[in-house]
């Protein structure tokens, strides 16, 4: 099983504990941040030669980044970002013979979702023959979830986090021997043993959202992994989330911590704003809003985007943390451009970030368009991709009427 080598956080000593919103540029409209990062990308990317479709040093990240670039291309239309994603796609097929990375697995699913057939298509035949080959392996998907055992756990989450969303997506055989194996897994995250225990909760309760009810299913029911998990249910984890994420009112609003305790981990460094921590918080808080609106969640998730957009820099660079300092890697970009994607509300037609007259405007242009198809959906008037502007995409903007503007 190849392993994947994650970009290690590194804590330095600051005077400041935190960084302030206000100290980094102002945030680009959302559609203008996921344009700005996707351009960098497909310019960055290696186009020729052995490594084609990857990107310099990150090949093994590759995955993260055709993720994104495939959920950009959903929102833009752009068939650049499409043209990237596929070569990226033809990289991971080529290098991983058959053997993929959690992330690579899902990247596939979304080059799967943007193909003209997304029910028949190379990209989503390669995951499922991958999901097939590990049950009928000799020892089974069990067996392939057990040589996790020794690996960091947050990073062992990060992996089956992704692999199990992309199990349930091919509709997978042994897809709740995933899911079950990510709960396993989460059970052992706490701040001793972890590397990223919050980022670890955010990416698992991302894909638990997705794949199957938040309900009163235990962690830990056998009380026998970390204390943290102690009596916690699966229903119980959007609320620890956001327990986790600096409040709105506080001048670093939406900023998630990367410990539990939401301390420095005894280094005297920096206890919050390392990027990633902050994509998955947010994208886990969508995900379960997502599956169950009655969370009323909107303030929290509006807060990190916020966060993350004013995180991103000049020219689509993403750092380390949203302060802008540390280095810039393009696997956090790739991860910026999958939750930005799923940030964008419903209704927000001209991806500015909020709902309000131009989208009106627009919607009005398109009224009574019909034979709607992906990825334009009429100028995106087709709001739930019936094929027709009509009625029903005009509740959705009035359900949504001016979210996301006051942010």
């Amino acid at each position: 099983m190849r392993k994947r080598l994650y970009i290690i956080q590194i804590v330095i000593v600051l005077p400041l504990l935190t960084y302030s919103v206000s100290s980094v540029s102002a945030s680009l409209p959302v559609g203008q941040a996921i344009e700005s990062i996707s351009d960098r990308l497909d310019v960055e990317q290696i186009k020729t030669g052995v490594l084609a479709g990857s990107w310099a040093t990150e090949a093994s990240f590759t995955g993260s980044i055709v993720a994104g670039m495939a959920s950009a291309y959903e929102k833009t239309c752009n068939s650049a970002y499409k043209d990237s994603a596929e070569l990226g796609g033809a990289f991971i097929l080529s290098s991983a013979s058959g053997n993929f990375y959690g992330d690579e697995a899902f990247a596939l699913t979304g080059l799967s979702q943007i193909a003209d057939d997304p029910a028949n298509n190379a990209w989503r035949t390669a995951v499922g023959d991958f999901y097939d080959n590990v049950k009928n392996s000799g020892d089974g998907t069990e067996g392939y979830i057990s040589w996790f055992l020794g690996t960091e756990p947050s990073t062992a989450v990060f992996y089956l986090a992704h692999y199990t969303v992309a199990a349930f997506y091919v509709d997978a055989e042994d897809r709740q021997i995933w899911r079950q194996g990510l709960i396993d897994w989460l059970a052992e995250v706490d701040d001793e043993s972890s590397d990223f225990p919050v980022m670890a909760l955010g990416v698992a309760t991302w894909a638990l959202a997705q794949t199957g009810p938040l309900d009163a299913t235990l962690v830990d029911p056998s009380g026998t992994s970390k204390p943290y998990w102690n009596l916690v249910t699966l229903a119980e984890l959007p609320d620890i989330l956001i327990s986790h994420q600096i409040a709105v009112g506080d001048p670093n609003a939406g900023i998630f911590y990367w410990r539990f305790d939401h301390g420095d981990g005894g280094s005297g460094g920096i206890v919050s704003g390392y990027t990633e921590d902050t994509i998955f918080g947010t994208l886990g808080l969508a995900a379960a809003s997502g599956a169950d609106p009655a969370l009323e969640m909107d303030e929290a998730i509006f807060a990190g985007r916020h966060a993350l957009l004013d995180g991103i820099g000049p020219g689509g660079m993403v750092w380390e943390r949203l302060s802008q300092e540390d280095g810039v890697y393009y696997a956090y970009a790739g991860e910026m451009l999958t939750v930005l994607a799923k940030l964008i509300i419903s209704g927000d037609i001209n991806l500015d970030g909020g709902v309000d007259f131009p989208d009106f405007a627009a919607f009005a242009d398109n009224w009574h368009s019909s034979d709607c198809v992906a990825c334009s959906w009429c100028n995106c008037s087709d709001l739930n991709h019936n094929g027709d502007v009509d009625f029903s995409d005009f509740k959705i903007i009035a359900d949504n009427w001016l979210k996301g503007t006051g942010y």
